[in-house]
């Protein structure tokens, strides 16, 4: 019972202990700290001179403000309608809006340091406070500018060599801003500028660094440190002229217009090149040195003239062009301690190409380029001899544009829905007796005269082969015949060739008396009237068709006749 006893009381004490602490914790909850904002938060850099303003607040009115200015003595209870004092006053709207800020009229160089204010609400007697840096400019030095040494251990380099370079700017208050610049162009921006000692002291030193692998067009280009500060009116800058060394670079052909027969020709090359080439020219073989005549003293060569950044120009002067002078091959050597090239130039007396091509006129084409140009030309007819085909042939794309022509249909419409009115003509059939023989004769005269015969027209015997006509291709069929509207066909047809089959649909027979002895023509005529290309025909509509059948005689019959006459 006595352990029991104990066990209870114990737990009691711990948990009176407990709401204990509670309390104590919720008490201080509901008493928090005071934050006070300060602007502007952490450091403000300002011109010696020019005047400055901070401000300190909390959400509560303030019985007191108090400010610790550097290069103050002591600190500064400041409130609202206070006179001016070393052109030190009060800033913000009221310590009942819970404002406590200061003007600064004319900062001095002894205001560098820690700015403090002290703030008392009127519901507290403890004291909160903000602090803030005042950084009074000071301007750097003159920026430094190094440059790693080239492959001769100056400062020259060749094409292709690698350029380390860096900038720095010290004894800035702050630590100024450095950049880097070949000419106009930035260089070194992949890598942020490194600061020293930023304490934000005397010594602050800033540094940016970079690196470029140099180009022939790199030569007499400017390298560029600049810094740039608050304190500055504007920035300080050190310079270095880069020296590049490269051999004559290789130009295309050179064609040079418009010279005139019988007048002076001066042809005017320019070669890029570090340091000075030395330059010889051929005409056909004849070597001139720089500066003197040929042999002729047509020609006659300059020194060549420095135009700046490793360009070079070089004139050569043609007395009275000529003719052959046109037709010579002329070559430019340059050559320096990098290497060597010859120039290759041609003259023509014509006018220079121009216009939107006029920039072709001249290009070398390589291998590659030819090659695509012939396989694009190959292509283009390969698939316009495909749309030929197809067209003529009526395949792909064209297969729903097939048209079957029978005798009297229409030259343009198919035989489907809408159609030519005529589909077929009737022919008048002569019945008379007359051998095979005389026939084959007949009809081998008909087709020799380059008539029709029957087995043309005639779809019973067989059906024609498809001819292939290019005049068809490429022009549209039309309904109407020019002129008269009207589309005539003639047949020529041998009176024992005509036999119809008996079981052939539509086929009308007419039965002339023999008794006549004289051959007849009968014309059948297609006549089709003009109709209007928007309104459709149906094959029932009326036409009127005419057919000129011509009759030729046995030659019994004319053996017969001519004792007769």
């Amino acid at each position: 019972m006595c352990m029991e006893l104990t066990s209870h009381f114990k737990m009691t004490i711990v948990w009176v202990c407990l709401i204990g602490l509670l309390c104590s914790t919720a008490v201080k909850a509901s008493k928090p700290n005071l934050v006070v904002d300060i602007e502007p938060k952490h450091q403000t850099a300002v011109r010696l001179g020019e005047s400055l303003q901070i401000l300190c607040r909390v959400g509560r009115p303030l019985r007191v403000c108090r400010v610790e200015i550097p290069g103050e003595e002591g600190g500064m209870v400041l409130s609202k309608g206070q006179p001016s004092e070393d052109g030190i006053e009060y800033y913000g709207e009221g310590t009942e809006a819970g404002q406590c800020g200061v003007h600064i009229a004319k900062i001095k160089e002894s205001h560098d340091g820690i700015f403090k204010c002290t703030l008392t609400t009127t519901e507290r007697r403890a004291e909160a406070q903000a602090s803030t840096r005042i950084i009074v400019a000071k301007p750097p030095h003159n920026p430094e500018l190094h440059a790693s040494p080239g492959s001769d251990g100056r400062n020259i380099y060749r094409k292709g060599e690698k350029l380390e370079v860096s900038c720095s700017a010290p004894a800035g208050r702050p630590a100024a801003n450095v950049s880097l610049f070949l000419d106009d162009e930035p260089i070194g921006n992949e890598e942020r500028p490194t600061i020293y000692d930023s304490n934000l002291d005397d010594n602050s030193l800033a540094v940016q660094n970079a690196s470029r692998s140099l180009d022939w067009t790199d030569n007499g280009k400017i390298l560029r440190c600049v810094a740039s500060h608050i304190a500055l009116d504007r920035p300080k800058e050190t310079t270095m002229q880069l020296q590049v060394f490269y051999p004559p670079q290789p130009q295309p052909t050179i064609e040079r217009f418009g010279y005139v027969v019988g007048h002076q020709g001066i042809v005017n090359v320019t070669v890029y090149a570090n340091p000075r080439p030395h330059f010889k020219w051929r005409v056909n073989n004849e070597m001139i040195t720089e500066g003197n005549p040929d042999e002729s003293n047509r020609l006659e060569t300059s020194t060549a003239v420095d135009l700046g950044r490793g360009a070079w120009s070089v004139i050569l002067t043609i007395d009275s062009v000529q003719k052959s002078d046109t037709e010579k091959d002329y070559i430019l050597e340059a050559r320096n301690d990098e290497g060597a090239y010859e120039y290759r130039i041609i003259l023509s007396t014509a006018t220079e190409p121009a216009g939107p091509f006029g920039h072709f006129y001249g290009v070398d084409l390589d291998a590659g380029s030819i090659i695509g140009i012939v396989v694009g030309t190959l292509v283009l007819l390969l698939i316009v001899f495909i749309l030929i085909f197809a067209r003529a042939t009526g395949r792909w794309c064209f297969a729903g544009n097939t048209t079957s022509r029978n005798l009297g249909e229409s030259k343009s419409h198919r035989i489907q829905d809408f159609a030519d009115p005529a589909a077929s003509v009737s022919l008048l059939r002569f019945e008379k007796s007359k051998s095979a023989d005389e026939t084959d004769r007949r009809r081998s005269d008909t087709e020799s005269a380059g008539r029709y015969s029957r087995t043309e027209v005639d779809g019973s015997r067989g059906e024609r082969k498809s001819r292939i006509s290019l005049s068809h291709l490429f022009k549209r069929n039309k309904d109407k015949v020019s002129g008269a509207d009207t589309d005539t066909v003639r047949t020529v047809v041998t009176v024992d060739d005509e036999k119809l089959q008996p079981g052939m649909p539509g086929a009308q027979e007419t039965k002339l008396n023999p008794t006549t002895g004289e051959g007849a023509i009968v014309y059948a005529e297609l006549d089709l009237k003009q109709q209007q290309q928007s309104v459709p025909r149906r094959l029932n509509e009326d036409k009127t068709e005419y057919a000129e059948i011509l009759y030729t005689k046995p030659a019994t019959e004319e053996q017969q006749q001519t004792p007769n006459e």
